[in-house]
């Protein structure tokens, strides 16, 4: 990877870290944030395995400055969001149009909802002491609308700036890739 990629990949990382940061909208027991979104375009214009890294980076950044959960947080907040964006980096990659967009964006959605639907039966009753039977109330009315609506919601707003951000960088002459949705 050349340095022009890392850099980009490091401000769009360091956007995502401060959007992390700035806005938190608390949804029951969890927290939106659009984080995501930057995520997401790193996805598209350098692939998965880019925004891989840079989710797993992100959540422990985000651990440490929001407290968000703590080790346990940042954990999950990489599974959601590694699969989220690795699965919509992975199909955009295989296919570079609007349809490989949408497909990655909504295969990553429901992926990241099931993920998170198993991740908290097996987890949340080892590391917050509460019931199975508990989580298990919780996955209908909160954990599974939490993260489709999560999911869907970066979407949307990745497929309305996506094209702008990348030709802006484009022009700046900040990234070489010439992929665009």
């Amino acid at each position: 990877m050349d340095t022009r990629k890392i850099t980009n990949i490091a401000v769009l990382a360091a956007i995502a870290l401060i959007l992390m940061i700035l806005i938190q909208i608390q949804f029951a027991f969890l927290t939106y944030e659009p984080g995501d979104i930057p995520i997401l375009i790193i996805a598209f214009l350098y692939g998965p395995a880019a925004a891989i890294g840079a989710s797993f980076i992100l959540s422990f950044l985000m651990a440490i400055f929001t407290g968000l959960g703590g080790p346990f947080g940042a954990f999950m907040h990489f599974l959601a969001t590694g699969v989220f964006t690795g699965l919509a980096g992975y199909f955009y990659h295989k296919n570079h149009s609007k349809i490989g967009a949408a497909k990655g964006l909504i295969i990553g959605s429901l992926a990241m909802t099931i993920i998170m639907v198993i991740a908290n039966l097996l987890l949340d009753p080892i590391f917050y002491g509460i019931p199975r039977a508990q989580v298990m109330n919780f996955l209908f009315p909160v954990i599974i609308p939490f993260n489709l609506t999560k999911g869907l919601l970066n979407s949307a707003i990745t497929v309305l700036v996506y094209k702008k951000l990348a030709n802006f960088l484009r022009a700046k002459s900040l990234i070489s890739s010439q992929k665009t949705i």
